[in-house]
């Protein structure tokens, strides 16, 4: 077998290339990201089978995220190569297991993972590029994730913006939400721009806004409001909350056009999620997203520790630790996505429902009820999966 190490960066790869015995080719190298570096790549390999007279490559690549895909998925598809995709943490830890003093430099990483790589044969999987499909999924779930960090941070900008031009405001509208409000922002962003404006001015924007859900009482009560108003304000507070809500209209609006996508897809090829009460489109989308090929996880327990809602275990001589944070390695996309669906599914499903008020009896905080949930449900989406079948609500 010869083995190739590959550590991955922004700009350049270096590469390292040894034999079974532990042989370097050559110079570890550099490459960049270009078809003729690639190419170059695989000459070397090439060359290194004539000289060590074998034939199996097994390739070792840190999971770098957006660094490594593009070579991943090319070596991927060549012929008689065995790619192996491997989690950063388990390197990094086999190499200071191997040196006291350990140096870290981008030849010895490289050199670093031929050696895992020879130490851990036996261990490790072929990485098996998921499907158009499911790479869709995965990218419409990490991206409606983005847009709502980003919806929640401008929304929050607003809110403490709000509390010191118009706090008032918070009398009619407790939170910065629905069109009505950002609406009214958009038009009225300060008190100062209510002056000398009718009530029926206001009440038909409202009116219009809200689908008729708005009273000439509510009009005169913002108006009422805004003339005697302790807010403190500039002119500049009336432009930056202008555009905090035309901000906020588009990534609403970006969010809305995902979520469609996403339930389209995911009702098109993995509808055995939906069948779950609390799992809709966005979060059905992105558990099929981030779980891929079932078949990856040869059993329930290794798709718990991949969401990371697996307990620490923490033992010592005599002590053995009771109350444990959970690991929260592998997926964060995942554990977000399962901890929602767990809160809602906690209390539609009488299975569930009754799972949670028995951890919620043994003394358990809420949200530790919410994570056993959250592995029960585990269990149930690995079995759903690979017998494809439906989940079947039991009633009680």
């Amino acid at each position: 077998m010869i083995y190739v190490g590959i550590d991955v960066a922004s700009n350049k790869h270096d590469v390292c290339i040894m034999s079974e015995e532990g042989e370097i080719f050559g110079n570890v190298f550099q490459i960049r990201n270009s078809r003729d570096e690639y190419k170059k790549l695989l000459n070397k390999i090439k060359d290194a089978k004539k000289l060590f007279k074998d034939s199996n490559v097994r390739i070792g690549i840190e999971s770098t995220g957006a660094y490594s895909s593009a070579l991943v998925n090319y070596l991927s598809n060549c012929d008689a190569i065995e790619v192996i995709y491997i989690n950063p943490i388990l390197t990094n830890m086999f190499q200071h297991s191997e040196l006291v003093h350990y140096a870290k430099t981008d030849k010895l990483d490289a050199e670093g993972i031929c050696n895992f790589l020879q130490q851990k044969k036996k261990k490790l999987y072929t990485y098996t590029p998921p499907s158009y499909h499911i790479q869709e999924a995965k990218s419409l779930g990490r991206e409606l994730n983005n847009i709502n960090k980003s919806l929640n941070k401008q929304i929050n900008h607003l809110t403490s913006l709000l509390h010191v031009v118009f706090p008032e405001f918070f009398q009619i509208f407790p939170r910065i939400k629905g069109k009505l409000c950002l609406s009214l922002l958009e038009v009225f962003p300060t008190p100062r721009d209510y002056l000398n404006k009718r009530v029926s001015t206001i009440f038909n924007l409202g009116y219009k806004a809200a689908k008729g859900h708005f009273s000439q009482s509510q009009a005169n009560a913002i108006l009422s409001l805004a003339k005697h108003s302790i807010g403190f304000y500039s002119s500049s507070d009336s432009i930056i909350i202008k555009q905090l809500v035309q901000l906020i209209k588009l990534l609403t609006e970006q969010k809305a056009e995902l979520i469609k996508r996403m339930t389209a897809l995911v009702k098109e090829h993995c509808p055995i999620l939906l069948s779950i009460p609390g799992i809709g489109g966005n979060i059905a989308c992105t558990i099929y997203g981030e779980i891929g090929d079932i078949s990856n996880f040869h059993n329930a327990d290794a798709l718990v520790a991949f969401s990371g809602v697996n307990p620490l275990v923490f033992e010592s001589g005599n002590f053995k630790a009771k109350n444990t944070m959970i690991s929260k390695k592998g997926s964060a996309y995942l554990r977000n996505a399962l901890i929602q669906a767990s809160r809602i599914i906690a209390r539609f499903d009488p299975t569930f429902r009754n799972y949670f008020d028995k951890k919620k009896a043994e003394g358990k905080c809420y949200n530790s009820c919410i994570n056993h949930v959250a592995k029960k449900l585990i269990r149930v989406l690995h079995h759903l999966l690979k017998n494809n079948c439906d989940y079947q609500i039991v009633n009680n």
